[in-house]
């Protein structure tokens, strides 16, 4: 049986989990900001980060900042640009499987024989 007092120590610690998520996503964003000034050679704004990887200034700016939460399509997309899986780790969510990744990323290259030929073969193990 719940007391008054235990939903709100819920809801702290989901705030303290989510804020310790948000708190290592908004570390590695930062240092990749850093790491990318440094390879130009010069400071650059955050406007100009937020343009060169794709992502809204104002929302990478509440990411950074910790007033949101990024979602899980920009986690993917974060993780593909800068090809570091430890975007998927800073917030808690399972890594993609490295063979399935570079197959969609090369679908597209493969001639259409050979797609078709995969999909069989799954269809196979599927059914």
């Amino acid at each position: 049986m719940l007391t008054k007092c235990q939903p709100p120590i819920i809801l702290k610690c989901w705030r303290f989990y989510n804020k310790k998520m948000t708190s290592a996503l908004s570390e590695l964003l930062f240092k990749k900001y850093m790491e990318w000034q440094q390879q130009l050679g010069e400071r650059r704004t955050l406007k100009q980060f937020s343009e060169h990887i794709g992502i809204g200034q104002v929302y990478l700016n509440q990411i950074m900042n910790g007033r949101r939460s990024a979602g899980e399509k920009t986690i993917m997309h974060l993780a593909e640009f800068f090809r570091d899986m430890n975007f998927y780790d800073a917030v808690n969510l399972p890594r993609p499987d490295p063979a399935l990744t570079f197959i969609i990323r090369h679908w597209k290259d493969l001639p259409t024989d050979v797609q078709e030929k995969i999909e069989r073969e799954i269809k196979h193990y599927s059914d």
